[in-house]
């Protein structure tokens, strides 16, 4: 007699588990979507001669969902734009692996990310750097979905950073950025 409550008692909790093990990974894929557009416009932003701190008609504001009193920029990206030294260059390819996704009570959900941009400076001299950022979604105005609204770098001694974790979720594999735009304005 004794039994069944025991059973049941062990049923729930691994429902509960599998429902909570569900989400988790559910939200790390809803947000990982949402970051892979996001860093694709970055790695666009790096060429693209419109966009400047005063005007950049493509930035990730731009992106569909977006609430409307976002900043032109995200602290991250308001750096790569400073850091492009021309107009046009160089080059970057941004990868990502999901590291931990916390949702938060005010509905936004928080990523640990660690990401790898790769540049190309000349042909054939091709420079990465890995990092940890923060990166707070927001609810879309598209139902079910997520837009990046702020993107901090951390630092490596930050005491927020998860030791070492599987991915929840990889980022396209882009290669190495291409070194063209250098041989053309030559």
């Amino acid at each position: 007699m004794k039994k069944k409550p025991i059973i049941a008692l062990v049923l729930s909790l691994w429902f509960t588990s599998a429902y909570w093990l569900g989400s988790y990974y559910r939200r790390a894929q809803v947000a990982g979507v949402a970051i892979q557009k996001y860093v694709d416009v970055l790695d666009a932003e790096s060429t693209d001669p419109q966009c400047t701190l005063e005007h950049c008609p493509h930035s990730s504001k731009s992106l569909p969902g977006m609430p409307e009193n976002r900043a032109l920029f995200t602290d991250n990206e308001r750096f790569n734009v400073e850091m492009k030294h021309s107009p046009t260059g160089p080059a970057t390819t941004t990868q990502f692996a999901i590291r931990r996704v916390t949702k938060k009570d005010d509905g936004m959900v928080e990523a640990i990310v660690y990401g790898t941009t790769t540049k190309c400076y000349f042909p054939g001299d091709i420079g990465s750097i890995s990092d940890f950022f923060r990166i707070t979604l927001a609810p879309s105005t598209i139902k079910g979905e997520y837009v990046v609204i702020e993107d901090k770098r951390l630092s490596a001694t930050d005491k927020s950073l998860p030791r070492y974790t599987e991915a929840l979720y990889m980022g396209k594999n882009k290669g190495e950025p291409s070194c063209s735009w250098r041989s053309k304005a030559s």
